[in-house]
């Protein structure tokens, strides 16, 4: 493989990776591999793969006594090395789903959620409430207020959405109700959610739902935790943001 054909590959190869971080940016995917506040790294690494790419391209030939002999291993080896590159970049073209699958998922399991002892906002503000309504804004704040008061959250009522999580060893009457919460990027994905009792058997995991139900005091792995009976429950569809990206009051 002669040096100046590896000076045009790595040009393509870096021009591919730009345009399919502009492309992941223009079709909205990629805020589903990378958090918000990445963002602008991806696009500034987007410029540089770009400039990179066009000075690789226009790198002229070298002279013709320049010898570029190589052997067939080191030709193995390069290709290997640059099959790295080639791959992510294909799929990223091609794919059209980037959500996170219901096995790797089921591996991962919920987070073992503890409560963060020191708060900024004013603790049992939400489980002094009638009805709990928890949004993507609120989503922590609530989660953390309900685990630092577990004992005063019986017979509340709480209405959330996400969508459905089994384990294999939840009952036929259990389920978790999800959100996947990312810190950087997809690698760092972590499940969260309210263990939910109930008529659950209708509602297929991985499914979206609204559901209203009243909590009481339970336990996930031996971890005390908020668990939901489900009152009502209407399916939804997925939101186009179906991460939560800010985790500033649950540590794991």
């Amino acid at each position: 493989m002669k040096r100046y054909f590896i000076q045009k590959l790595e040009g393509l190869l870096l021009l591919g990776l730009g345009l399919m971080i502009f492309k992941l940016y223009v079709s909205g995917h990629l805020t589903k591999l990378i958090a918000p506040k990445m963002v602008p790294y991806a696009l500034a690494a987007l410029f540089a793969f770009l400039v990179i790419s066009l000075l690789r391209l226009k790198k002229q030939k070298h002279g013709a006594h320049h010898c570029d002999c190589e052997s067939s291993g080191e030709s193995s080896s390069l290709v290997l090395k640059y099959s790295l590159f080639f791959v992510p970049i294909l799929l990223g073209f091609i794919l059209t789903d980037f959500t996170l699958s219901g096995e790797v998922l089921e591996n991962r399991g919920m987070a073992k959620q503890q409560a963060q002892k020191v708060s900024s906002y004013d603790s049992g503000k939400h489980a002094n409430e009638e009805k709990i309504s928890v949004t993507d804004d609120n989503y922590f704040e609530v989660l953390d207020d309900l685990l630092n008061n577990l004992d005063s959250i019986e017979g509340k009522e709480i209405e959330l959405s996400g969508f459905i999580y089994r384990e294999d060893t939840f009952t036929k009457k259990q389920m978790a109700i999800s959100r996947l919460s990312m810190s950087c990027c997809v690698v760092d994905a972590t499940l969260y959610g309210y263990m939910v009792n109930g008529n659950v058997e209708g509602m297929k995991t991985n499914d979206w739902y609204t559901i209203t139900g009243t909590l009481k005091k339970g336990s996930y792995k031996g971890e005390p935790v908020p668990v939901i009976d489900l009152k009502e429950s209407k399916k939804i569809k997925a939101p186009e943001e179906a991460y939560l990206y800010e985790n500033v009051q649950i540590i794991q």
